[in-house]
């Protein structure tokens, strides 16, 4: 297989890898599969039930008188005229093989087609009997049914469509059956796919949102999930469906005719090409209007969540004029897809006009010149089993279209499944045993341990990091030792390394060069779960979650009561505001927290580090949203943590730090200086100007 072949197998396949998510629903699956079949039984049924009426309505005859002839003409292998109940000998049938001649004619039409093993037919040399096969099950009881049906032609008529009727209501209700559960398993694979991909993407590195917006993941988590669903909702109902009904109407023009048929299917492969043609368009079409939508998201979310600075600045026009520029993009991939999706059912109805013509041409010569000839009932059967074979063509067609709609949300999809995780279940699996005892011998990276709590010290031992597409390195040949119970304030320029540096220590990114221990035990072979339990962070920007203040406080730590919730709240100087909203801590906050101050949420967030009691802690411009007013109580608490734990601080406030043990100075990416305040200001230039220029201008 060539290389271009396999692309584009695998770039098939997506859809189909999605399927496999069906496997747990497999029963409703397979009871959904076997109400289609019964559906197509039973539609193919009650179109076979016409027959009879058109030879009533053609014929003028009795649905008894049809159903002998066409018992006879089986059982004998002759063709009997439906007037004078002439026979004409098919080659190679009983008949022949019996001398019987045409012009022969039976002794009583009843009689033969209730005969055991023998018909008697009247012949210009006398009586002639030819042995025949007994009458079977099913062909007894048709004649005692068709027995119960009036002679007379509208009462005839009438009996059929009632039982064309009771069948329909049949099928429907198996139908019924059949869509529900289709839609039911759909809908079931569907959250568990989203289950599965939020999972994942709660473990991605971070890394992977550096690269991808959340905007995108977020338009994989909804929109893409739902094209998907769409795709295995039409696969487990219409597409399973539409085949089996062509199917089963196939088989029926078969067996009325199958010179007819086949000659119908030769054309089959040409609509087949059409409808891949379609298909492979329709999927790249697809797959650029998903990824324009993203794009949109991006914008939509970027600018709601940015609207102050977007009034502030002005900058209406310029947003609206870059919505509208992205909206051009994606109307643009969406008018393609919407072009596909017309043509394809002019161009195969076109198809289907041309494959019409020439079966009526060919039929014409069936029923008008060939020995023997179809009977126009027949013919009429087989054109309306050809109609709904085309009408269920016609809808593949379209289905087409949503599979590939499908395909296109199941490669975005897997494209993050396919990402490598930061935390594999082999991880919680070699903690748990060793937790248990079941662990001997030293770990390797492949077979991480628990990180025993921090005893000694915090080692970044010559470190040297580049992010993804980054061209020059965040940090080179960094080597920094943190003795346990003490304070480090990281200091610089933007752009210096600082939050890059306390960005390797819980393992949002891993060090090209280097490694970075604790008591000794590389973190890179302890399980994450560990490693972060050790490690609380407040970050620059406070993030408050859906929920309680209660909730927001106890964030991980479930089982947290609430006196132990209020203290926190407490040392951080946040019970008083808390204690006066409607409900308290109980009190619901909105989205990002919006009815809080931007100081009230970074109390929120100190109160959480403070629960947490994690022997690690890391202070991120912790005190940037706080406001003046209560910057000074804030400050207390931040000491007070910083007494009691290992603490990484990266601030610009001089309080702040003024308040660590040792000063640590970065400069492009590299450790420059460290010590006290008052050596730093005489030793070191660079932080010398940092305290006059920005810490000093801060506030200090």
């Amino acid at each position: 297989m060539s290389l271009v072949s396999e692309r584009k197998r695998k770039k098939n396949s997506q859809f189909w890898r999605a399927c496999r998510f069906l496997g747990p629903y497999r029963g409703m699956v397979a009871v959904s599969m076997v109400c289609a079949v019964l559906t197509g039984f039973i539609f193919t049924t009650g179109l076979g039930a016409m027959l009879p009426i058109l030879n009533v309505l053609i014929n003028n005859d009795t649905v008894h008188n049809w159903l002998d002839r066409k018992i006879v003409s089986q059982r004998l292998g002759v063709s009997i005229g439906e007037r004078d109940g002439v026979l004409e000998v098919k080659p190679g049938g009983r008949a022949a093989a019996a001398g019987v001649k045409a012009g022969d004619a039976l002794e009583s039409l009843p009689a033969a087609a209730s005969a055991g093993d023998a018909i008697a037919l009247r012949s210009h040399a006398g009586i002639i009997t030819v042995p025949v096969e007994p009458l079977p099950w099913y062909l007894r009881f048709a004649r005692q049914f068709a027995s119960i049906i009036p002679a007379h032609p509208v009462a005839a008529i009438a009996a059929v469509f009632g039982i064309i009727a009771a069948l329909a209501m049949v099928g429907n209700v198996v139908r019924f059956f059949h869509e529900y559960l289709a839609d039911k398993a759909a809908i079931s694979a569907i959250n568990d796919i989203r289950r599965h991909l939020y999972d994942h993407v709660m473990h991605m590195p971070m890394s992977f949102f550096g690269l991808k917006g959340t905007s995108d993941v977020t338009s994989r988590l909804v929109s893409d999930a739902q094209g998907l669903q769409e795709g295995l909702r039409t696969l487990l109902g219409r597409a399973v469906q539409e085949p089996i009904k062509a199917l089963f109407a196939l088989g029926l023009a078969l067996w009325i005719s199958w010179q007819l048929t086949l000659f119908i299917v030769v054309f089959a492969p040409l609509m087949t090409i059409v409808i891949r043609k379609f298909g492979k368009n329709m999927r790249r079409a697809s797959r650029a209007a998903l990824e324009r939508s993203a794009v949109m998201l991006g914008q939509i979310e970027g600018t709601l969540s940015g609207i102050k600075v977007v009034k502030a600045a002005g900058a209406e026009r310029f947003e609206r004029r870059r919505y509208a520029k992205i909206m051009e993009s994606l109307r643009h991939e969406q008018l393609r897809m919407a072009r596909y999706e017309a043509w394809a059912t002019p161009a195969m109805e076109t198809i289907s006009l041309m494959v019409v013509g020439a079966v009526i041409m060919y039929a014409g010569y069936l029923v008008l010149v060939a020995k023997p000839p179809l009977a126009p009932e027949s013919f009429l059967l087989i054109m309306g089993c050809l109609f709904s074979i085309g009408e269920s063509l016609r809808r593949v067609s379209k289905l087409n279209a949503v599979l590939a709609k499908s395909n296109a949300s199941a490669g975005r999809i897997f494209e993050i499944l396919d990402v490598p995780v930061e935390r594999t279940r082999k991880d919680q699996h070699v903690a748990r045993a060793q937790s248990n005892g079941n662990l001997i011998g030293t770990p390797s990276p492949a077979s991480r341990i628990n990180l025993p709590p921090l005893q000694r010290d915090i080692r970044f031992e010559h470190v040297a990091f580049t992010y993804p597409n980054g061209i020059t390195p965040a940090l080179d040949d960094v080597s920094l030792t943190v003795p346990r119970g003490r304070s480090v304030a990281v200091v610089g320029r933007n752009g210096s390394g600082k939050t890059t540096l306390l960005a390797l220590l819980p393992r949002f990114y891993d060090p090209a060069e280097g490694r970075i221990s604790i008591d000794g035990i590389d973190i890179r072979n302890v399980t994450l779960r560990s490693l972060r339990r050790q490690i609380g962070i407040v970050t620059q920007d406070p993030v408050i979650f859906p929920g309680t203040i209660h909730d927001n406080i106890a964030y991980g730590l479930p089982r947290a009561t609430r006196s132990e919730v209020e203290s926190a709240a407490k040392r951080a100087f946040a019970h008083d505001f808390i204690m006066e909203k409607p409900q308290g801590y109980d009190t619901l906050l909105g989205e990002m927290g919006g009815a809080l101050s931007g100081g009230q949420k970074q109390r929120i967030n100190i109160a959480r580090a403070i629960l947490r009691a994690s022997p690690i802690l890391i202070l991120d411009e912790a005190t940037s949203q706080v406001d003046a007013e209560s910057e000074h109580l804030i400050q207390q608490a931040i000491e007070s943590l910083m007494h009691e734990r290992t603490t990484f601080v990266i601030a610009h406030r001089f309080s702040t730090i003024l308040s660590a043990d040792t000063i640590v100075v970065m400069d492009r990416g590299r450790i420059i200086a460290q010590g006290s305040h008052d050596e730093l200001l005489r030793t070191c230039p660079t932080y010398a100007q940092l305290y006059e220029r920005q810490l000093v201008g801060a506030g200090a």
